[in-house]
Order: C-alpha cells, then structure tokens, then sequence
C-alpha cells in the first residue's frame, strides 16, 4: 500500500527550528528534499531524517554512524506481520535468529541483541516479559547499528531497534483493512486520524486490530486485539503534547518445538523417517503464551525561544505473561520407537516499568560553526517477579503418530515465586554536532550512568559508568559524505540468572569507518561501512540447560555493510543489500568459536515497481530474494546450511480501494534458522500467503 497519511504542513517551533525561520518560511510539502518529519510518514522507501541516531531531527546523511529505516510503505508492500518480518531486507540484520517463534520477535545486529526502543524509549526488559508490538501501529523501524549508549544508556554494542509509532495528522483520513491468508488467518484492522478543532489546535488518531490465525505448527493459534488511541494538544506554535495509549491482548502457544538436530538438520536415527515439522510436542490443553500489556506514553515538546527546544517523554507500562510448554528434554534424542522424553516448563512474569527521557536543544552559532547542542537526562525503573515451574520426565511423545493427553501436569506444588527484581538507570547525557564551513561535520557526546540491580530479601548491586562518542564527517559537493565514528555501549540486564544472582551489565566499544552517498535532488541513499566491535558480559545459551543462559568474558564482531535504497524512477523502488558478519567469542565457553546462530554473510533485494506509466494504471508487482548464509551452534561443531527464499506481491487499486496479494518463500522451502550447540533447531517460516483489501476514505 501506498501511504495514505501524507500531508502539507508549516515548520513549526516544536520541530526545534529557530522562531526566525518560521516567520519566513511557507508550508513545506512532508516529501519535498527541504524537510521531513523525522517522526511522520515518508513516501516511499527512503527516509532522509532520522531522530534515533542523535536524538534531534538531523540528516541520514549528516549521521556519522550507520543507519537503515523501514518505512510503513515497504512494510505494506513487503506483507510483514510481525517486527522480524519487517527486518528481512534490512543489512547487518538477521531478522529471524530463532525461526518462527510466537514468543518474541528474535533477530541480531552486527552480532548482538538489539535492545527494542519504542518512540526513544525502552521497550523491551528480559526475556518473555514483553509481548510483541504490532506493525500496523509502526510509522517506521529505525535500525542504529553500533553502539547509542551516550544517547539510550541501555544498548547493546551491536545496535539498537527504535520502533516510530503512527501519531495524530491534520489531514482527515480513514483505512479499513481486511487479511485473510493461510493458516487460517483472518484480521481486520482500522486506523483513522484528523483534526477535532476547526483550528487544528487538537487532533487524533485510533488504531485497532483484531485477529483470529492458526501457524505453521500444529495447534498452536496466533490471535490478538489491539486498541490504541491518540490524541495531540498544540495551543500554540511553541508547544504539543501528545498523548498515546495501548491495550494489547495476545493469545497464542509456543511455535518453537525445540526439534531435535537428528530428525530435522540430520537424518533421523535407526533409519526413522525426518520429523515432520508441524508438529506439536506439547499438550493442547496446557501449551500457552499469553500477554497483556496496558501503556500509556506522553511526548511533550516546547519551545522556549529561537534557540531553546525542551521535550519529556515519558511511558508507564504493566505487562503480564502466562507462558507455559512441554518440550524435549535436552539433549533431544529419539528413541529406537519414534518417542521422545519431555519436559514441563512455566513462567508467568510480571513487569511494570517506568521510563523518562528530558531533553533541552540549543541551536546557535559561533564564528563559522553552528551547534546543535543536546543535554538530557533519562530514567528506568523496571520491576519483575512472577512464579516459575520446571518438571522432567512429564511423558514420552511419538513424534511419527502423536497421541496427546498421556502427561503429568505441573501442580502448584511444582511452582516457586520469582523474588522480585528492581532495575533502576538513571543516565546524564550531552551531544552536540558541529557542522563546520558547511563541509565539515563533528558529534562529541559524553554520558553517565548510574544503575542499580536489587533483588527481594537479596543484594543489591550498582554500577558506574562514563560512555563516549566521537564522530567525523566530510560532505562533498557531490553528495558523497565519509565518516569515522568511535562509541561505546553499556547495558544493564534486567532479572537473574538460575543462581539467584544478578546478571553483569554488558560494556562495548565500536570502531566503524564508511560513507553515505546522496546525490544532489535525490531520494537514493548508499551506505557503506566496515566496522570492529567488543564486547564483554554477553550472554549464550547454557548447552547444559535450555532455560538458562551464561556469559561469556569477551566476543568480537568485525564486518561490511553495503545497502542501497534507491528511488529508480517515481514508479519504482529498490532495496539491496550484503553484510559480511566474522563473530568470535575472544575470552569465556567455547573460547575461539563463532557466536551461535549469527549468519556469516547474508543478502538481499526488493523491487517494487507502478505499472501505470507502462498503461497498467493501478498496478503494481514486487518481488525479493533474501539469502541468509551458514551459521554455527555456538561451539563450531553444529553448521546450519544456506538458504536462499523467494518472495513476491502484486497489488491492484481503483479508486479508493486497493487488493494485495502477498507470497512469501514462495516455493515453500524447508529450512532452519540456527540449530544450536545444545542439541535443538528453529524452523524458519514455510510459504505464508495473505490477501489485504483495503479502503481509504
């Protein structure tokens, strides 16, 4: 789908210009080359301004650092139904680093777990306390690769996903949306925005999606309903407010069957057949993973005078999880009949955060330099408990003619409460980016933390850190524009491990040399990068134990990176892309090994393509190849193969409405994503096919 909620609109005091400009300045066009709101829709596939990066509305191009942005126009024409999804065209990213797996969207960068931003501020705290966001809330998803300490506090050293949500706009417009697809997927969904006030003083907006889906797995369903309204005060030129809340109900089971690697990756042993892989090895009366989250998020920004902006944002947000599975018991081996032991496995989390971002912009001049100067101050108070189970030897399952029923279940006796875990950050920051003699571009940031990891009736521990960025650009005339960049990450992990203690908070550093080409009145942006990176404290999967995790004393990640999002012609889109990714654990488990399930090289491309110039008036095609290369099961003894899958979507409007179709892996390939060291394998998605008839109004 093209984008519907594109509008006209007068640079105002919000958007941190000076009050000078907005006496001088007419309405700006959102998709002209002057300006776009780093926050609103973007016409097509290239965004030129992005906020994750810097924190003020500044350039792609003028970033000394690596940045990829998935606009809501390539979510719809690409069909995606979840973030990972929207990730498989994005370099340096492996989308689906554990398959399809309904309890999480898993994917890495640059060889880390990407910490999950929503509007700038922490989504995402520890493992399966977050439900998953829905892509039909998203504006755009905003991929920072590399460290944003000095900025976030909380990232990882490889990078950080900041998803943008759709907010209020002037301009009145309605979609109706209806999906139906494979798996028996059936979704309706509405989004609708305008102006309350004649004057535009008030305006609002509200999103809802309802959905009714089986999987690809055998009894486990995918359904939810989403609420989600808001509304933006603007009394005056200086100041808006907007306010945004969501209700999100999630019912579904668990897609990963955790299969073993012989039967699946390998041949099956005692000359049994391959597993077939829908198969269920849970229960249907116990399997779950259910979530409910409530938020509430507010983003208030005014302008002092012609040189000060100041904004808050602050969310609350309470979530709760009911996730409980049977599984194989690891190491997952068959048995001579086609059975396989199981285990019984429950956590039920609760988690109520608190998270606070303080801003104050300058924007002024001296001599031939003019600043962009950010100082802020965040804050996180995250809180989890919950009750846990773990039981083996629950009842053997034949994975060749499954008869379900035949378990022990967990009993409350088999339960223990979780003491209650209190992260608490709380982050001093200061940027400023210098554009010099117009040519000459210079980031200098510098942040302190101070964060605390408590636990109920246990020790407290608390950790300091100072974290820098550097960042040196050169523009050319020609739109060419290198850059070398040093920065440094620090990340606090909430909850612990299966010892009771605290984990160790993660610490990085980045070095990364590239340039960014735009020529002059272009939509095409080019980037290229190579980069080293450290880190220490990250966590692996523990082969001896699948619910915990270990860490490791030090890995490294060194790379390339070569995108190109290009504006053909106004009728048609490209995305390319290849990443070259050589991971090593430096000092801890598995010393000289690769990092699991971390592809060596992949790539892909996208093209999408109006046929109307061509006297096929409301047409349009598209059709990707995304190939992910072999990867490793975390100590260099278990090799998952490349795969490479085809996809597609053809599309046909009149009118006000619009009919999309939308195939993925269209030949249906069987492939897994990683199979790890401890025995098991993901599955990756098998064809999905959906239908979208939509209607604007």
């Amino acid at each position: 789908m093209r984008p519907f909620l594109t509008a006209s609109f007068a640079l105002t005091a919000t958007l941190g210009l000076p009050l000078q400009a907005q006496e001088t300045l007419s309405p700006l066009d959102v998709t002209t080359n002057a300006y776009q709101d780093p926050t609103g829709p973007v016409d097509g596939y290239v965004a030129k301004n992005s906020r994750s990066a810097t924190k003020t509305s500044t350039p792609i191009t003028e970033t000394p650092q690596s940045i990829s942005v998935v606009t809501a126009d390539q979510m719809d024409d690409q069909g995606v139904t979840s973030v990972q999804e929207a990730l498989r065209y994005t370099v340096g990213v492996g989308a689906e680093q554990y398959g399809l797996d309904s309890r999480g969207d898993w994917q890495s960068v640059r060889g880390g777990d990407p910490v999950i931003f929503l509007d700038g501020l922490k989504k995402t705290f520890g493992f399966y306390q977050s439900p998953r966001t829905e892509p039909f809330l998203l504006e755009r998803i905003e991929v920072v690769r590399g460290p944003s300490s000095v900025l976030y506090g909380q990232g990882n050293v490889g990078g950080i996903i900041n998803l943008v949500s759709k907010r209020p706009q002037e301009e009145q417009k309605t979609q109706l949306e209806l999906q139906l697809g494979n798996n028996a997927r059936k979704q309706a969904a509405i989004d609708t925005t305008g102006a309350l006030t004649d004057d535009g003083s008030l305006l609002y907006r509200f999103i809802a999606v309802g959905r009714d889906s089986d999987t690809q797995v055998n009894k486990v369903e995918d359904n939810r309903v989403v609420l989600a309204p808001s509304i933006t005060w603007r009394p005056n030129d200086r100041t808006e407010w907007t306010l945004m809340a969501l209700h999100q109900k999630d019912r579904t089971g668990t897609t990963a069957q955790f299969l073993p690697i012989e039967g699946t990756l390998k041949p099956s042993p005692y000359g049994l057949p391959q597993i077939p892989i829908d198969l269920f090895i849970s229960e249907p009366d116990f399997d779950r993973y259910n979530t409910e989250e409530t938020a509430v998020t507010s983003l208030l920004s005014h302008n002092l005078n012609a040189t000060w902006t100041l904004r808050q944002n602050l969310r609350y947000s309470e979530s709760e999880v009911d996730y409980q599975s049977i599984y194989p018991q690891f190491t997952p081996e068959l048995q001579p009949n086609g059975d396989i032991a199981r285990v019984a496995y429950a956590n039920k989390p609760n988690l109520d955060s608190l998270t606070a971002d303080h801003q104050a912009e300058a924007l002024f001049t001296t001599g031939n330099v003019d600043h962009t100067f950010l100082a802020g101050w965040d804050y996180q108070h995250a809180v989890s408990d919950g009750r846990s189970a773990y039981k083996k030897n629950v009842g053997d399952l034949n994975v060749f003619d499954p008869v379900y029923g035949n378990y022990t279940p967990l009993t409350a006796s088999d339960f223990s409460d979780k003491p209650e875990n209190t992260v608490i950050q709380s982050g001093f920051y200061a940027q400023n980016q210098m554009t010099i003699n117009d040519r000459w571009i210079a980031v200098l940031g510098l942040r302190y933390d101070n964060a605390k990891n408590k636990t109920e009736g246990g020790r407290t521990f608390t950790d300091e850190q100072t974290s820098g960025r550097v960042g040196l650009m050169y523009q050319f005339a020609s739109g060419l524009t290198p850059f070398i960049s040093y920065s440094e990450s620090f990340q606090p992990i909430t909850g612990l491990d299966n010892n009771g203690d605290p984990w160790e908070p993660l610490k990085g550093e980045q070095v990364e040399v590239g340039a960014k080409y735009q020529p002059s009145g272009s939509d095409s942006l080019y980037t290229a990068t190579i980069y080293d990176l450290r880190e220490k404290n990250r966590r692996a999967p523990d082969p001896n134990n699948p619910n915990n995790q270990i860490q490791n004393g030090e890995t490294s990640a060194r790379g390339v990176e070569l995108e190109a999002k290009v504006e053909v012609t106004a009728s048609w889109d490209l995305i390319a892309n290849y990443a070259y990714t050589d991971t090593e654990v430096k000092e801890g488990t598995n010393e000289g090994a690769r990092l699991a399930a971390i592809p060596e090289q992949t790539a892909s491309i996208w093209t999408q393509h109006d046929l109307t110039a061509a006297g096929l008036p409301g047409l349009r095609v598209g059709t990707g190849l995304r190939y992910q290369g072999e990867s490793w099961g975390g100590a260099d003894e278990i090799r998952t193969p490349s795969q490479t899958l085809w996809d597609a979507m053809v599309a046909y409007g009149i009118n006000r409405w619009e009919l999309a179709v939308n195939v993925n892996n269209i030949t249906d390939e069987t492939y897994f994503s990683s199979c790890l060291a401890r025995g098991d394998c993901f599955i990756g998605s098998k064809r999905t096919v959906i239908g979208t008839l939509s209607y604007e109004f």
